[in-house]
């Protein structure tokens, strides 16, 4: 799904599945338990391989909007927060409060926000220096993977990206993602193929390329064995 001109704050929290959204043509992933804020004016779009199942909520307001900045210039738009249950118990009384069948309490529906809002902003300030350092790191490398998926990513040259050795980066990454750099790479290639068969009119060898396989024929084998059917059968499937 595309969206833009869309005046509201979406905060979006995962409770089962994943889901990735492209954000400035970069995808992230957000996975069960991470909680999701854009801004809704600015374009973006979102789509699920597997399904997911979330709470949301539209929030507007120009102190809103300030506590955004300060989330996404900390903390990024994808959350990670410790306290799972008290972000879901805060976006579900929001829900109910607003769902409900007596008239909502302005005031307790703005309370709850700005204790979300500050959730979100704080959920950082615990961790120490060298995680923080840790994640940024990753998050570095996931964006040189972006990048630069066309090529032919090696565990050593994102090792030499990240300024670590190959072992140690391996280590580091999979505790930041759970994923092994090389299992990362694939799954990536593979949905970023996804998306741009269902999404453009681009040739099957022309998305081969774009995701990094040297050739058509190693694509069409890798998609066809980790998905079940051909890109070809895959992009005329109707979600």
């Amino acid at each position: 799904m595309i969206r833009k001109n869309y005046n509201s704050l979406l905060i979006t929290h995962i409770l089962d599945g994943n889901f990735t959204y492209v954000k400035n043509g970069k995808h992230t992933t957000a996975h069960k338990g991470d909680t999701v804020i854009l801004d809704c004016y600015n374009p973006h779009e979102y789509y699920t391989e597997n399904g997911f199942e979330s709470i949301w909520i539209h929030v507007s307001g120009s102190n809103s909007y300030e506590l955004f900045e300060e989330i996404e210039k900390s903390n990024g738009t994808l959350i990670k927060c410790k306290d799972i249950h008290y972000v879901e118990k805060l976006l579900f009384r929001i829900y109910d409060s607003i769902k409900g069948d007596t008239p909502p309490s302005e005031l307790r529906i703005s309370v709850d926000i700005y204790k979300l809002f500050a959730e979100l902003l704080n959920f950082q300030t615990t961790k120490s220096l060298g995680e923080n350092n840790y994640e940024d790191t990753v998050q570095q490398i996931k964006e040189y993977i972006s990048d630069h998926l066309s090529e032919n990513l090696t565990v050593n040259e994102l090792a030499m990206a990240a300024h670590m050795s190959a072992s140690h980066f391996s280590r580091i990454f999979k505790q930041q993602t759970g994923f092994s750099p090389y299992d990362y790479v694939l799954i990536f290639r593979l949905n970023r193929a996804k998306f741009l068969l269902k999404n453009t009119d681009l040739s099957v060898s022309t998305v081969a390329y774009k995701t990094g396989f040297n050739s058509e024929s190693n694509f069409i084998y890798f998609f066809t064995e980790n998905v079940g059917i051909s890109p070809g059968k895959f992009r005329k499937l109707k979600f």
